[in-house]
């Protein structure tokens, strides 16, 4: 048996890999929206504005560098479903974290997140370039 990795997982890591660098970049960009935003505006309009200002760059940057496909208005539709499943898991992880195994909730929200990845980047991926795509 080989060492080596197969092809498409080969190919699956590296969007995996460029899908977390655009997470990170779309974290910077929703804090440096709302940081100022926040001094004028309450603070749940200045985190709509800047979650609204994140998912678009995430959803470009996806599209462009992480699966290589033309952004078009039906995905641009269809995008917002990986937030939703970015939000049902993190959440649903930090809970049990908190919940049932004691973790502290500023280390559960990070972990939370970071055990939604894979599973967002799935729906991702299926959003922008189907099931049928490798």
């Amino acid at each position: 048996m080989s060492g080596a990795a197969p092809a498409w997982f080969a190919g699956e890591r590296g969007r995996l890999l460029r899908f977390t660098a655009v997470g990170l970049l779309n974290t910077a960009v929703h804090y440096v929206v709302f940081l100022p935003l926040w001094w004028l505006l309450p603070y749940l309009l200045a985190h709509l504005a800047a979650i609204t200002t994140a998912t678009l760059c995430s959803y470009y940057l996806n599209c462009r560098f992480t699966f290589g496909v033309p952004p078009t208005a039906r995905r641009l539709l269809l995008y917002p479903l990986s937030n939703l499943a970015n939000i049902a898991l993190s959440t649903a992880a930090v809970s049990v974290l908190v919940e049932a195994l004691d973790v502290d909730p500023r280390v559960a929200t990070l972990l939370g997140g970071v055990a939604a990845v894979p599973v967002t980047f799935l729906v991702s991926r299926t959003v922008l370039i189907g099931w049928s795509r490798g």
